[in-house]
Formats: structure tokens, sequence, C-alpha cells
């Protein structure tokens, strides 16, 4: 699936190969529903707010600066807590970065074939981000092991996985979960050094290996619930 800028959906066209984006824009009111997440995290949890294209320097599958429209970092005062970056980018789209190596894009590719609708990945970001911030996700780093190399008819030959990197999430209320797993080589190894050591010492203070719940800023706050009404058009929504 890709991901490609702005820039790069404009060029993309069917003579070389690649999925058609007609209408990115219809995106656009994701812009609005991720600026809304991000005030009602900052003033429900008790976390350190950063703007500024600076606090994407070390994230994995990082944007650039010419796609960045606007990108800010969440830092919770409990070192066991996922921290997260959230940036909106000029697709438009929004990302999602937390823990250590946890990254999400919404849509994840925007174009027509794949027929995501904004609606859609509203529904994503807002229960995945929520669900961080409960404390839901769970991240893995394996041990260091060669890929193995497979052949079938059908598929032809095959590189195995090797060492992996993993994330599981799953919401507050059990009403939905998600995951993936990656090749550990395809994350720079200055990183994935960092992300084994921030896990190791995050073993040791979660009971169940687990990010902890992000600590509340007024511990009688009302949950938000994911369910409440989607924006009905751009520009306007409701949290």
């Amino acid at each position: 699936m890709f991901r490609l800028s702005r820039s790069d959906r404009t060029a993309a066209s069917p003579a070389v190969g690649l999925s058609v984006f007609s209408d990115p824009d219809r995106f656009a009111p994701l812009h609005t529903v991720a600026t809304e997440l991000i005030e009602h995290l900052t003033s429900v949890y008790d976390v350190r707010r950063e703007d500024g294209f600076a606090v994407t320097a070390e994230l994995l599958n990082a944007p650039t600066a010419a796609e960045t429209v606007r990108a800010v970092r969440l830092t919770p005062n409990d070192d066991a807590c996922a921290p997260m970056v959230i940036v909106l980018t000029d697709f438009p789209g929004v990302r999602v970065y937390a823990g250590a190596l946890f990254d999400e894009f919404y849509p994840s590719c925007g174009c027509d074939a794949c027929a995501e609708t904004w609606e859609g990945c509203a529904d994503e970001l807002r229960w995945q981000t929520l669900a961080i911030a409960e404390g839901g996700l769970a991240e893995n780093v394996s041990e260091p092991r060669r890929a193995r190399w497979s052949f079938s008819l059908s598929r032809g030959i095959e590189k195995g996985m090797g060492q992996t990197v993993s994330w599981q999430l799953r919401a507050a209320d059990g009403s939905a979960e998600s995951s993936q797993q990656s090749r550990a080589e395809d994350v720079p190894d200055d990183l994935l050094a960092r992300a084994r050591t921030r896990l190791d010492v995050l073993g040791a203070a979660s009971p169940n290996g687990r990010w902890m719940p992000w600590p509340r800023r007024d511990r009688r706050a009302q949950a938000y619930d994911h369910q409440s009404s989607l924006p009905m058009s751009e520009g306007t929504s409701t949290l």
C-alpha cells in the first residue's frame, strides 16, 4: 500500500502503474478531528505539550517539513506511559506516532481504489488515539534472528520475517482492536536499539508489559466517548 506525499500523489498516474488520487481533499475534515483530539487529550490528561516540526525529528517514517502542516507531541508526566506525536499532513491526512515504534496513517493510502472515507478514518483515529491514552498499547521487539527463505509453486521464493517489531492495540471497552508486525531490518539500527531499551524498562514497570494509562488532570473528568457524533461537514466537529 502506497504512502505518498501530496506532490507524489499529484504526479501519480495509471501510466506508471500507480493508483489514482482524484479527490484527496475529501479527507480535509480529518484535520478538524485531529485538532479537537489534541485539545481533548491536553485538557483531560496530565501531559506536556510541544508544538512544531522539531517534534518529528526521531520518528520512524517521519514526514518532511513540506508535508507537515502541524505537529504536536504529548508527553505524559509518567515514563511508563506512551508519548504521542500527532501530525497533520498536507495530503490532507493525519499521522499518529506513539510509544517506541507505533505509527499509523489516516488515511492509510487515500487512493480511489482503496475507497477509504474520511468518516471511517476518523473512527479509526479516534478509537486508536484514545486507546493509547487509556493504556491499550503493547509493543514488542523480538530477539534477533536471521530471516529464512522459503519456496512454493504458488508464491515462488519468499523471505521470512526474521527479527520483528510489532504492536497490539485494544480499546478500553474492548470494542475494537488492531495489530501490526513488520521486519526489524526496516527500522534504523539506532532507533531499534532505543526502542528495545525503552521497552525493556517498560517491562519492568508494567505488570503486563503494556504502556500504562495516562494520568488525568482531573480524576473526575468524564471519559471521552469515541462513539460520539462525527463532524457533519468539513470544518465542524463534536467531541
